[in-house]
Parts: C-alpha cells; sequence; structure tokens
C-alpha cells in the first residue's frame, strides 16, 4: 500500500507540473501586444481667447469659455486642465497627439474656404471663496523663447 501511495503522489506531482506549464502557456499568451493601437502623447495647447464672468458670488456655479486652435490634425480635444491651489487657478487645453506621418498643420490665416474655426470647450466652475475674495485664473498662453510657461492673468472678484 505504501508503494501504491507513493506512485500516485508521484503521478499528483507529474500533474501539477503539467497544469502549471498549461498555466503559463495560456497566460502568456493572453498578454501578446497588439500593434495596431496608435502612438499617442498628451500635450497642452495654449487658449487664444477666453470668456468669464466680471464679478463672482460665492456659492454660484459659472461657465468659462476657453476658445482655443488645434495645432496639427493629429491633435484631438481631452478636456481642461484646471487645477490650483487656494484662489489661484491655472487653465489650459489637454489634447491627445496620435503619433502618425499625415499630420497637418492647421492653418487658420488661410483664405481658402472653408476657414478653419477655432474650437470652443466650456468649464463649470463653482465659485466657493468667501465674499470679498478674489479669484485669479492664470490662462495658460504657451512658451516663450526660452523656453518658459507663459499666461494672461484674470482677475474675478468675489461680491459681496
Amino acid at each position: 500500500k505504501v508503494q501504491e501511495v507513493n506512485k500516485l503522489l508521484k503521478q499528483f506531482d507529474e500533474m501539477k507540473k503539467i497544469a502549471l506549464l498549461l498555466l503559463t502557456v495560456f497566460a502568456l499568451n493572453s498578454c501578446s501586444v497588439d500593434d495596431s493601437q496608435p502612438e499617442v502623447h498628451y500635450e497642452l495647447i495654449p487658449i487664444t481667447r477666453c470668456q468669464m464672468p466680471y464679478t463672482m458670488t460665492s456659492g454660484e456655479t459659472y461657465e468659462l469659455r476657453m476658445i482655443y486652435r488645434m495645432p496639427t490634425t493629429c491633435h484631438t480635444y481631452k478636456g481642461i486642465y484646471f487645477e490650483g491651489e487656494g484662489n489661484t487657478k491655472t487653465v489650459a487645453i489637454q489634447t491627445v497627439v496620435y503619433q502618425r506621418d499625415d499630420c497637418q498643420v492647421i492653418d487658420y490665416a488661410t483664405t481658402a474656404q472653408p476657414t478653419p474655426e477655432p474650437q470652443i470647450s466650456n468649464y463649470e466652475f463653482k465659485a466657493t471663496a468667501p465674499p470679498g475674495s478674489v479669484y485669479t485664473f492664470k490662462i495658460w498662453t504657451g512658451k516663450n523663447e526660452q523656453g518658459e510657461d507663459t499666461y494672461y492673468d484674470v482677475t474675478v472678484p468675489v461680491a459681496n
């Protein structure tokens, strides 16, 4: 009986090895890389104009309108970058850039018809600052010759 038990244990160990081998093969096969997915990176683009209220009231929600221009045909809108601490908020446009060989620069100064239109995106902003304070919106306008970020500051008082 001891020999039969040892024989069964040996067979069981061999079955475990086969099961582990099959599991490994299935795991590696299911993790194959799909080369058909496009390569992308994310990029901020400047806001060319914005529309904001002249004053805000604490507790109210406001629509902030951002106007921007896509630089190439490979850029697509992802959302509004809206970050900051306290009453200072930095605002820019987030894009996904598809890395393709057929990207074309969009010429907004062209006389060809139809002329490309700037895009518009709205952001719902709830004012939470106390009355008498001020919001500073740093509208990202790009980078200067030294590679430093440039901003257009919009100051909006919070009314009593």
